[in-house]
């Protein structure tokens, strides 16, 4: 199969190790296609591609930002996507989720959410994962009690930043950002803290590396996934007592940390990687027919046109805010006013698509 991957690279070497030909188009530029500017037409990267190498599939990965690609709904390819921050972006993504023929929510709860139109998509829950070329275990030497790996800022975190401040003052716990593979591997616990009671990477990504996870209970088919005590410890949200008596309890019990330790990897590697979830979309691509669903879409494009008019709107306003908050700053305010622009146009696009299928549906009516 040849697969189109968008955005976030992550699947790629899985796919490739599952005997598939992948080309990448990443916004960091990065990619195997060169694009200068986005968000970009669908129809540009389409070119963009090697002369005769036509995708069997287009994925988008989630970034967690407003549609990077425009036009997708256009392609006469199937169309994927892998949403991750359900729980951030449910506003405007309820209405996106109207583009794609596959859509794998990686947060269980909200699966019915993305279910826009059951009669022409498939919707499944597809759990995130770690990836093993780089979450990996190493015995280094245990210098850390309890660390924590994550975003802190207090103005975005700010229930993140009270529950770690209030674990600072009872225990010593290292917060850092950034690269966590060597933080995982040097501490006895890691603490988890999620964004709002979702499955996120860091359950994974800590697993992978061997490392002792205590983490909060969360909803989105955690328990389906991982059990208390046998994979990783869990703690009520926010329960500072709980955290600072669990977190002591597995420090200095080494033996039971290590063999939960030691399951917790084992069960991500049997059934959590990026290869796991590679196999999983393309088996669920081969049993689906592809090409009855594109048909569906694009006889149901005037519905698809409207709900990006509300996506492309959203999208347009977000970096006109943020521009504007960038006045001091001729660079940074340009490219946040040039991206505005791209939306609005893009909405005027579909408004214009709309209204050119109004009227052809008016003219050959009854």
């Amino acid at each position: 199969m040849n697969i189109l991957l968008l955005g976030f690279p992550v699947l790629k070497h899985a796919f490739l190790e599952c005997g598939h030909d992948v080309r990448t188009c990443t916004t960091d530029q990065t990619g195997d296609l060169w694009i200068p500017e986005f968000p970009v037409p669908a129809e540009q990267v389409i070119q963009a591609l090697p002369c005769g190498w036509k995708p069997d599939l287009v994925l988008l990965m989630d970034e967690s930002t407003e549609p990077m690609f425009l036009g997708l709904e256009r392609l006469d390819i199937p169309l994927a996507w892998y949403t991750i921050d359900a729980h951030l972006h449910l506003d405007w993504h309820k209405a996106y989720t109207a583009v794609f023929d596959y859509v794998f929510v990686a947060q269980k709860d909200y699966v019915p959410e993305y279910a826009y139109d059951a009669s022409r998509q498939v919707v499944q829950w597809l759990p995130l994962f770690c990836n093993p070329e780089k979450d990996r275990y190493a015995p280094l030497t245990k210098i850390y009690d309890l660390s924590f790996v994550g975003y802190l800022n207090p103005r975005w975190k700010p229930e993140r930043s009270r529950l770690l401040e209030a674990i600072q003052e009872r225990i010593p716990i290292h917060l850092t950002t950034g690269e966590y593979v060597s933080v995982f591997n040097r501490s006895k616990v890691v603490l988890n803290e999620s964004a709002a009671n979702d499955v996120n990477f860091r359950v994974f990504e800590a697993l992978a590396c061997g490392s002792f996870l205590l983490t909060e209970k969360v909803g989105n088919g955690f328990e389906e996934l991982f059990q208390d005590r046998t994979h990783l410890a869990m703690y009520e949200r926010e329960n500072v007592d709980q955290i600072v008596e669990l977190a002591n309890f597995y420090a200095s019990h080494d033996s039971e940390r290590e063999a939960i330790a030691r399951e917790g990897r084992a069960r991500v590697l049997a059934s959590h990687t990026t290869t796991h979830r590679a196999q999983t979309i393309v088996h669920t691509i081969r049993h689906a027919d592809s090409q009855a669903l594109v048909r569906q879409r694009q006889a149901r494009l005037p519905d698809i046109y409207r709900q990006l008019d509300r996506v492309y709107d959203h999208a347009g306003k977000v970096y006109e805010l943020v521009g504007s908050q960038y006045a001091n700053s001729f660079l940074k305010s340009r490219d946040y006013f040039r991206t505005a622009a791209a939306y609005r146009n893009a909405r005027v696009h579909v408004v214009q698509k709309l209204s050119e299928e109004r009227s052809f549906a008016r003219s050959n009516g009854p």
